[in-house]
């Protein structure tokens, strides 16, 4: 995937965020370094490979009596503000 910035890890802030991640009680977009504290995660390439895609890990997640909608909602503001990504529907 092409972003105008490439995302950077919220947690460590050195290597590119990869996923997005449920880690301590919230939602953020993350490298590797949270691989051992993960409750949860979603890799971007499986998440943005089609629409299609994109909708079905939607409806996946809804699925969860523990997704916490605001946070990840929170976390996607946050991801295009990083990624400059507002605008681009």
């Amino acid at each position: 995937m092409k972003w105008k910035i490439k995302p950077l890890c919220e947690v460590c802030r050195l290597e590119p965020a990869t996923s997005f991640s449920f880690v301590d009680k919230r939602w953020v977009f993350v490298g590797n370094c949270t691989s051992d504290s993960e409750r949860y995660y979603i890799e971007f390439k499986r998440l943005f490979r089609s629409p299609a895609a994109t909708v079905d890990w939607l409806a996946h997640m809804h699925e969860k009596n523990w997704m916490d909608w605001d946070s990840f909602m929170d976390m996607l503001t946050r991801f295009r503000q990083a990624t400059e990504s507002f605008g681009k529907t």
